[in-house]
């Protein structure tokens, strides 16, 4: 058997679109933000605390999107994250009075208000609303490494054709990543998840070290690597290449057959805001008196090939997934010591996943995260829970290969952000792709006014690129909001591009992009060269 231990590895990928919008007291899809703050982010950030602070030995890597980064630091949707933990405090305590008489249910009612109230006051009272630089201390005190993602979450290899985009996205992640965590990233989850050369060309320009690709970008390489997937491989400019392990994936992603599926879990699609009377429950939705989920969730799983539906029972079901964690260690830990014997050596097991899994989707998932992360220090199981830095500085030497393009999703090859309902989004981001490129040519530099103007323009262009516009087109979910947004920004940067040609800016209407699109406020114009 090889000396050195196997490991595993836990990449979560932190990211939401940027869905920011001061025009109106209450936008829908900024509660995309508000569920993960309460049901992902703080919940997780428990986990790591309790890691920390009982002296866990186990590691976890976590990339947070610049665009997530940069709505979780902003004082206006801090604000709105703030009342939203409040009112859903208000309802619960309505919630407490109706559900009184039913034991069953006032139990969970009971369960929830104890939970929301805790992580309200770590939010506001502890935290004093900066998750990022709790992040940040966590990676001081050895519990996670926060690595990156580019800029707006483009797909990079759809934007090849002209480095200066690539690598503006790439550099302007960098910059924020180092303002909003005191220190530069290491590694990047690449949006998708998509590669094609010579990406790597960029990521090493600007100082990162590694990435995750999909399995068939590795296994599909050339040469083959003799570990497969279960080591990492060095690209021709050195960075390293991470792929996910396809076994451990399907036990958490599915929702079918995976963990998430066992029928003591809470059932995510019963949700008191489409069921409770509209009176009742309209002060806690859409003003408009739209449906809308609430977090407040009472039914588990209970019979997948039916609509029967139990009253959830949170004990239960944390037991539940502290044994899917044993469960899930105690499979990589045999999969490590089938590897080492084929191998005779050790093996490096990659498990990606959306971190928004974990609380929102699953929301027994941080309990999960904790079992494993307990479990893998506590018992001699012979593999390490670390980061892909911890690997590479472990075994720095590694072979080199010219990786497949891929990307993960449906076909593995793009196909969920090229298909046809979306392939129309591609000719407006080569067009301003290269509109932008010209722009910043023959006039960066000439005035302060004129830089105002080409760095909102380069903002739009990155908003424009962003994955998230055709993936929620192409999977049915907020098409129209999706469709709109990326026809803004098309439209937005159009209007300053012809102001910059005509030589008749409109600063009341680049403030107002400003106020809509102001994330990046330290974007460079030589960053895009």
């Amino acid at each position: 058997m090889p000396a050195a231990r196997s490991s595993l590895v836990l990449v979560l990928h932190a990211h939401l679109p940027w869905v920011r919008h001061p025009e109106l007291p209450f936008f829908l899809e900024e509660h995309w933000l508000f569920e993960a703050v309460a049901e992902t982010y703080l919940p997780l950030l428990e986990v790591f605390r309790g890691i920390e602070a009982d002296a866990v030995r186990s590691r976890v890597a976590i990339d947070i999107s610049p665009t997530l980064a940069s709505m979780l630091a902003d004082e206006m949707l801090q604000d709105r994250t703030e009342r939203y933990l409040g009112k859903l405090l208000d309802l619960l305590n309505k919630e407490e009075e109706r559900t009184k008489g039913d034991r069953q249910l006032s139990a969970v009612v009971a369960f929830y208000r104890e939970r929301l109230s805790r992580l309200e006051a770590f939010y506001v009272d502890d935290l004093q609303r900066d998750l990022l630089g709790e992040f940040a201390r966590l990676e001081g005190a050895g519990v996670l490494e926060v690595a990156t993602c580019a800029g707006t979450h483009p797909l990079l290899p759809t934007l090849m054709d002209r480095p200066e985009l690539v690598r503006g996205q790439i550099r302007t992640a960098v910059r924020e990543h180092e303002r909003f965590f005191g220190r530069a990233p290491r590694g990047i989850w690449l949006p998708e998840c998509a590669y094609a050369e010579p990406l790597d060309r960029y990521l090493a320009e600007a100082g990162l070290r590694w990435f995750v690709v999909d399995s068939h970008g590795l296994e599909h390489a050339r040469p083959r690597p003799p570990r497969g997937v279960y080591a990492p491989a060095y690209t021709d400019y050195g960075v390293a290449a991470f792929a996910r392990d396809m076994h451990s994936s399907r036990q958490v992603w599915s929702a079918e057959s995976g963990y998430p599926a066992n029928v003591h879990y809470r059932e995510f699609y019963r949700d008191v805001g489409w069921e409770l009377p509209e009176e009742y429950i309209a002060p806690y939705v859409d003003p408009d008196g739209t449906r809308m989920f609430t977090g407040l969730k009472y039914y588990r799983i209970t019979d997948r090939s039916s609509d029967h539906r139990e009253i959830y029972q949170p004990q239960r079901a944390k037991k539940q997934a502290f044994d899917d964690a044993a469960h899930f260690l105690a499979s990589r830990a045999e999969q490590a010591r089938e590897l080492e014997a084929a191998f005779d050596d050790s093996a490096v097991i990659i498990c990606p996943y959306d971190a928004e899994l974990f609380g929102h989707w699953w929301f027994e998932g941080p309990w999960f995260i904790d079992h494993v992360l307990r479990l893998a220090a506590s018992e001699d199981l012979r593999i390490d829970v670390i980061t892909p830095s911890d690997v590479l500085a472990r075994r720095p030497e590694q072979v080199v290969v010219a990786l497949e393009p891929s990307s993960w999703g449906a076909g593995g090859y793009f196909d969920v952000w090229l298909g046809p309902e979306t392939d129309w989004f591609l000719p407006h981001i080569v067009g301003v792709g290269e509109s932008l490129v010209k722009m910043l040519r023959e006039h960066a530099g000439k005035s302060e006014r004129v830089d105002r103007l080409l760095e909102q323009a380069a903002r739009e262009v990155m908003l424009a690129q962003s994955s998230d516009w055709p993936f929620l087109i192409s999977t049915g979910t907020a098409v129209e909001y999706a469709r709109r947004r990326f026809i803004e920004h098309i439209q937005r940067f159009n209007r300053l591009e012809k102001m910059l040609r005509e030589d008749a800016l409109d600063e009341s209407f680049i403030a107002l992009c400003e106020e809509r699109d102001g994330l990046f406020p330290e974007i460079d114009l030589t960053d895009f060269s």
